[in-house]
Formats: structure tokens, sequence, C-alpha cells
């Protein structure tokens, strides 16, 4: 089985981007079903993988990503920040702010920072104010 599994699945190289698929549990139903990080280094067989947001702190193993073809996050521009998990990462790239649905439920047109969203640097979505105007949209 490992003879098949290293047949079929390509030796990656640093440098080269991969697409880590995120589990469902770390993810609202909106959010994107995959990150895209860079291969940092190899250690083992078992590969250091870095995004956009920081350096993944787990190894991963050839069968939990996919090597793209082209090249979207280069070594530099991962951060030299502590490593974080994969769903940290994945919260990170959330529309809405990690696993669930969140709303702000404001009734001064998300003028200010009391605005759950606005604080947290999001956008308002339709699920926080049924038909209000927004400044935050």
């Amino acid at each position: 089985m490992k003879t098949n599994s290293e047949n079929r699945l390509r030796e990656g190289k640093i440098g080269e981007s991969v697409k880590i698929r995120i589990p469902d549990v770390d993810k609202a139903r909106s959010d994107l079903r995959s990150i895209l990080g860079v291969i940092m280094s190899v250690k083992n067989n078992n590969y250091e993988i870095g995004t956009t947001e920081g350096k993944l702190q787990q190894l991963y193993a050839r069968n939990q990503f996919e090597i793209c073809k082209e090249s979207f996050v280069q070594i530099e521009t991962v951060p030299t920040t502590p490593p974080i998990s994969l769903r940290e990462a994945a919260r990170k790239f959330s529309n809405l702010f990690g696993q669930g649905y969140d709303w702000c439920n404001c009734k001064q047109q998300c003028k200010t920072n009391k605005c759950r969203c606005r604080a947290a640097g999001k956008l308002c979505t339709s699920k926080c104010h049924d038909s209000l105007s927004c400044h935050n949209k």
C-alpha cells in the first residue's frame, strides 16, 4: 500500500504551492473548502507548510494536500509569527468568523466600532439585520 501511495502521489518540492482541505467542522458552510499554502521544508517525508496567515504547526503527509500547478503563495509571504493550527488558519481566511455564522444585530447602521462585524474587520451579511440600512456592506 505504501508503494502504491508513493507512486500515485508525487513528491513535493520546497517552494511549491499546495491546497489543504479544511475539515467541515472547522468552517462555516459559506467558507472556502480549502486553503492555499507553500511547502517550507521536508522532514522524513513529512511537509512543513506555511500560509499567508502563518506557518501551520503540524507536519503533513503527501496524502493530506494537493500540489498546485501554479504558484499562489511564496515562502517570503509567510509571516514569522508563532505556528498556528489549521482551524486558526481557516478562521482567519473565513468570511464570517470561523466555524459558524455570526451577526451583529446593530440598530445604528453599523457606523462605529460598536458593530461586532466592523470591529472585527468583516463586512455585514444578510444575516446581520433584516432590512435596516447598513454602512458596512
